[in-house]
């Protein structure tokens, strides 16, 4: 091929073209490093292995040899010479041969490189599309038996033992679902794929929203919880959801090893600049010689145990990454098996206090009643759509469904819905066109448009706002954000 002809011809010419300014500059520079004409022929010839390969640099070396012997052994100018001259000719060759041979093998071990970097990166492109994939089919079946769970909740049904299996599979899908997330961030922090969404908050706000969240799971194994909060507000600039993801993992972490009947303390303070979160229990404790292993990936106390419990030993190396990218640090400390452990997360406080927090995170409690909305959603998950339909229903909502984009850009225009629940991986037309063609209508453009994805990707919050929606919500969808989002549409 004519590009490979040139590349030779390119790589053999600078060759020669080495060879020759080293001919020159020796020759300039030959009162200076007279009896020894080698080591700038030495230098062509690495230059000439260097760019060009093997090849060029055999060139190099064989023109090199006879030039010096041409033109600087005596007598100059002939092919003739000693057998001192032979033994200095050929030691020049072969050491030239070395840095010829030398110089190809690290330029294949560079080229192999390459091509490994290549194909890692590859395979992690194909990883996180799996991994997306395999979010995405895990969310739908989880989302739909979470709805159904909430439904059967509402219902209230008189039956004790009807509501404790709602119980169990209401726990164990919660289960499911957090190691569905757990796998997903681990992913995303080990790529560096992790971006905080920080804001003004009163970090005593994330702790009641945590033990919120923590205290079904707290009660369901019959522990007392003791918790003790500062009077004083304790502002920071935080990720508030990935804050309050820290403080869930070690509470729950301390109700699943700790035996039931067990004891919780949380304790949050000030510590000069920073703000303190202990998180102490009675349960199983931690061996010493596993102290400082404890936040390494896969970790597990006592595989044994561990796998009696539930977990993936990746929660905690969790909870490390996410304090390391506030900026604060986090401990661990046991006085042996059986002992009971204690986790100390320290954060970095504001210097200056605000006169007010953030507004996302201020309580919704003082609403009176939430407003009645008439609410379109739309997915082509049928389960999916018709228990989160009910559950709508339940809340006093009117509810219409669709199973793909084209039903619902034709309902919407006749139902003229307040409130928009579409799922972005719809047949056909994809979520992200109905958003933009409802904001294109005008009895459409001011509805509220909440985004539901089983994918949870990087950029998908922002793909969301770009499209025309108010909210992004991850499946399964947290209710209690959702009835916020219903309360306060704008």
């Amino acid at each position: 091929m004519p590009g490979t002809t040139n590349s030779i011809w390119l790589r053999y010419g600078i060759a020669i073209l080495a060879v020759i300014l080293a001919l020159l500059l020796t020759h300039g520079l030959w009162p200076l490093v007279e009896p020894s004409a080698d080591p700038l022929f030495f230098a062509a010839v690495m230059i000439s292995s260097w760019y060009g390969g093997l090849g060029p640099g055999l060139g190099a070396t064989f023109l090199s040899a006879w030039m010096i012997d041409y033109f600087f052994v005596p007598p100059t100018h002939t092919m003739t010479f000693g057998l001192d001259d032979m033994l200095e000719l050929s030691v020049f060759v072969l050491v030239a041969l070395l840095i010829s041979s030398l110089t190809e093998t690290r330029r294949r071990l560079e080229k192999e490189l390459k091509q490994r970097v290549a194909d890692l990166a590859e395979a992690d492109k194909r990883k996180n599309a799996f991994l997306a994939m395999l979010a995405h089919e895990l969310r739908n079946p989880l989302t739909s038996g979470l709805n159904a769970v909430q439904i059967l909740r509402l219902e209230d049904t008189p039956n004790p033992d009807l509501r404790r299996a709602v119980e169990v599979v209401e726990r164990q899908l919660r289960h499911m679902n957090r190691l569905v997330e757990d796998l997903l961030d681990i992913s995303r922090i080990t790529c560096g794929k992790v971006e905080l969404c920080k804001e003004l908050l009163d970090l005593t706000t994330v702790v009641t929203h945590a033990i919120d969240t923590s205290r079904p799971f707290i009660e369901a194994r019959k522990h007392k919880l003791s918790v003790s909060l500062p009077q004083e507000p304790l502002y920071l600039e935080a990720d508030p959801v990935r804050l309050e993801q820290v403080l869930v993992n070690l509470l729950n972490n301390a109700a699943k090893y700790t035996d039931p009947g067990g004891q919780i303390w949380l304790t949050v303070y000030r510590e000069g600049e920073q703000a303190v979160l202990r998180v102490r229990d009675t349960g199983i404790g931690i061996p010493p010689e596993m102290l400082d292993r404890i936040f390494d990936l896969f970790t597990q106390v006592n595989d044994s145990q561990d796998r009696f419990r539930g977990g993936l030993g990746i929660g905690l190396m969790l909870v490390r990454s996410l304090v390391k990218m506030h900026g604060g640090k986090i401990s661990a400390y046991s006085a042996g098996p059986d002992q009971g452990s204690e986790f100390v997360v320290q954060l970095p406080l504001l210097s200056v206090s605000p006169e007010t927090p953030s507004k996302k995170f201020q309580s919704a409690s003082g609403v009176k009643s939430p407003p009645h909305r008439r609410i379109l959603v739309v997915d082509d998950n049928t389960d999916a759509a018709v228990s989160l339909g009910k559950l709508l229903k339940l809340w006093g909502h009117e509810v219409q469904i669709a199973p793909d984009g084209p039903t619902a850009i034709e309902l919407a225009a006749t139902y003229r819905p307040e409130v928009v629940l579409l799922d972005i991986d719809l047949p056909g037309i994809n979520g992200y066109e109905v958003a933009r063609r409802f904001r294109q209508e005008p009895q459409l453009s001011q509805a509220v448009l909440i985004a539901l994805t089983g994918y949870g990707q990087k950029g998908d919050p922002q793909r969301a706002r770009e499209a025309g929606f108010d909210y992004h919500f991850t499946k399964p969808v947290n209710l209690k954000a959702l009835q916020r989002a219903l309360e306060f549409p704008k």
